[in-house]
């Protein structure tokens, strides 16, 4: 079983959010967005504690936290009492459970359940209560006959309430979907402190700000709850069993011990003689009355949370006077000796029972650790997701791997009257194989920062990266992609930008976009833009081709071309021979028609691209639909590829070193602003002007 999603409204800045949940979660965002709310909000889910009234965003409504519960089998069901255990499986709908934790605004908190009940109201516990009330015996069957008329059989011969309510229940067993409506109801009594069993318990391990608390070893706090943690790991072996009997033994040198044969009084001296003393003082009031000490021995999970850590780096004394790092550091390893524990218990037991859950709530777990040690941390809170849940909240790229994480969650701040509030996007990788795949590559490709960014820009290559990081910073120092957190992620080839720019905006990232000139001319369905922008871009084919056949444009396919299509030089030979045959008008055989189809529209490519890239063809239509690209955020260079831009004597061995050539021949803004075309006529605005005014706007 797992926690499947969650559900929080008016909790701090909590309004109103919903996210899925996995085995392993990752929530980013900036700082004072409600992360650390979440993690917080998902803990008293669990455990009910108390909260203030500053908790609320809206005092006037009730705190709601929310969350499914999938996946629960037979053995999770064998954690609670064999008494409820019936009651709570009819709670269940498809193995899932849908529990409410509720704050009311006096501060009370009841947990509820949601669960199938009758769409007919007579059915419901409160109206069968209210019938039932005051009667007994015979009146109970006329009673129900008469309230229930078509289920009169079923009431034959019953004259206790309790039967009557039974027989309720197993005619609601009967009803088909639809006469079944979800409902929030209350728990049945005794049902919360049962159904405790069945949650994980949550382990919250928060920000460096409380980390005192973080090394406190008593029950509630985190160090505590795992060595609480680490003893449950031990509790089935043999020594732990011999520990036990020499706690039993200890109990009866200070109790008096109920056996078979009898009670056996094994108490030591000292304890009978107190006691002794203890009894003549009140018999000398009350004779008849007698008396009995009870000494409940130490238990040993206390004892364990009592643990102590001493730290000797020169000074030997408590790891809470130690430093940050190092009090993060014990935190660090006791996570790593958990999993590792864990791990061989597995193995060792095999097939034996169902493990008991736990919900690891880790609120920025890289702070003062090196990169090395934020990756030894990640993998080992990925071997605890192997068998319990871990829920992140991070500013480290490092804390990324699709391998690992099943869902992404990014937050945001929305400031509104009459308070700021958090906005979620979510996606669940474990569900949508594509973006997952997305995933992986841009974390391959060392792009994980871009997840922690408002905004990024998207471009072909190496040469757009280098070129537009260097030029943008010398037109404006303001507009500097790396102070301002603006990532550029390389796409490697405009058939990818839609891919990127939808997965990017489905974690509420504002995408901008630079391309080739090229891509008005092939691939440019790929954009995937509003049909109005269809509908300028076919006036655009239209124009060109027009200009084309009335200027006889020459579009010649040269051999790198060929090349290109087919990797063979063999084609340049067969598309002079085509061309020869197509005008004579001879019989092609269907590879050659196939053949002359691909080189012939590699050929009006060719034409197309020479007339949008040469200034002395007038083309508003392309001014038109690059303005209507801009509006989207699609930034098409009017001159062609990024090279288009580089000055006389750029040169280079490759692309990425042409442009760290061109970078350096442009130092200055007069000299950038000499290769830009101006576009913005009326304010006399330069391309990349424009491009980056919307970008850094």
């Amino acid at each position: 079983m797992f926690l499947s999603s969650a559900k929080i409204q008016n909790y701090r800045s909590l309004k109103d959010i919903e996210i899925p949940l996995s085995s392993f979660v990752c929530i980013v965002g900036e700082n004072n967005c409600g992360k650390s709310s979440t993690l917080l909000a998902l803990s008293l889910f669990i455990s009910g504690s108390k909260i203030s009234k500053n908790d609320f965003y809206d005092h006037s409504k009730s705190i709601r936290i929310e969350v499914e519960i999938s996946e629960i089998d037979d053995k999770d069901l064998e954690r609670i009492d064999e008494s409820h255990r019936d009651r709570i499986k009819k709670m269940l709908i498809d193995n899932k459970l849908k529990l409410i934790r509720k704050y009311e605004t006096d501060l009370s908190n009841k947990l509820l359940v949601k669960k199938l009940i009758p769409i007919d109201d007579r059915f419901h516990d409160d109206k069968i209560k209210a019938i039932l009330r005051g009667k007994t015996g015979k009146k109970i069957e006329e009673t129900m006959k008469l309230y229930l008329p078509e289920y009169e059989e079923d009431f034959v011969g019953i004259t206790s309430q309790v039967k009557a309510k039974e027989a309720v229940e197993q005619i609601i067993d009967t009803f088909s979907p639809e006469k079944l409506e979800e409902t929030e109801v209350p728990l049945p009594t005794g049902i919360p402190n049962s159904i405790k069993l069945l949650l994980p318990e949550s382990i919250l391990i928060p920000a460096v700000k409380d980390i005192n608390d973080d090394v406190k070893t008593k029950e509630s706090a985190t160090f505590g709850k795992l060595m609480g943690v680490l003893l449950g790991l031990i509790e089935d072996t043999e020594a732990f069993e011999d520990i036990l009997d020499s706690f039993d033994k200890f109990r009866g040198f200070l109790n008096r011990v109920e056996t078979e044969e009898g009670i056996k009084d094994d108490r030591i001296k000292e304890v009978k003689y107190i006691e002794d003393i203890f009894q003549s003082y009140i018999q000398e009031n009350f004779p008849k009355v007698k008396l009995e000490l009870v000494i409940p021995p130490p238990e040993l999970k206390k004892i364990f949370s009592g643990a102590e850590i001493l730290i000797d780096d020169g000074v030997k004394s408590r790891v809470d006077y130690k430093g940050d790092g190092l009090k993060r550091a014990v935190t660090f390893a006791l996570l790593r000796t958990f999993v590792q524990v864990n791990r061989n218990k597995k193995v060792s037991e095999e097939g034996h029972g169902s493990i008991f859950p736990y919900l690891f709530l880790f609120e920025e777990p890289e702070l003062y650790l090196h990169p090395a040690a934020q990756k030894i941390l990640f993998e080992a809170l990925c071997g605890i997701a192997e068998n319990h849940q871990v829920i992140v909240t991070t500013h480290s790229p490092l804390f990324f791997s699709s391998e690992y994480i099943g869902t992404f969650v990014k937050m945001k701040k929305v400031v509104e009257e009459p308070a700021p509030y958090a906005h979620v996007k979510s996606i669940n990788l474990l569900n949508d194989m594509e973006k997952k795949e997305l995933f992986r590559l841009i974390c391959f490709e060392n792009n994980n920062a871009a997840f922690f960014s408002d905004k990024l820009v998207l471009v072909e290559g190496d040469s757009d990266l280098i070129f537009f990081k260097h030029i943008s910073k010398i037109l404006n120092e303001e507009w500097d992609f790396d102070l301002k957190n603006i990532p550029i992620i390389r796409i490697q080839g405009k058939g990818n930008v839609n891919r990127y720019k939808e997965f990017f905006e489905a974690f509420g990232i504002e995408v901008h976009v630079i391309l080739d000139l090229d891509i008005l001319i092939k691939d440019f369905n790929k954009l995937k833009v509003e049909e109005s922008i269809e509908v300028i871009h076919n006036k655009l084919i239209e124009e060109l081709d027009r200009i084309a056949d009335d200027e006889g444009v020459d579009g010649s396919v040269s051999s790198d071309q060929v090349r290109d299509l087919v990797r063979s030089y063999s084609w340049l030979e067969k598309y002079e021979r085509l061309k020869v045959l197509s005008k004579k008008g001879a019989f092609l055989t269907a590879d050659e028609q196939y053949e002359i189809d691909l080189l012939f529209s590699k050929e009006s490519e060719n034409k197309r691209k020479n007339i949008l890239q040469n200034n002395r063809y007038e083309v508003p239509v392309k001014d038109e639909l690059l303005d209507r690209l801009r509006e989207q955020n699609i930034y098409v260079l009017f001159k062609g590829a990024v090279e288009s831009y580089y000055p006389e004597g750029t040169g280079g061995r490759d692309k990425p070193s042409k442009a760290l050539k061109a970078c350096e021949l442009l130092q200055d803004k007069e000299k950038i602003l000499e290769v830009c075309p101006i576009i913005d006529e009326d304010v006399g605005k330069t391309e990349f002007e424009v491009i980056f005014e919307n970008i850094f706007g």
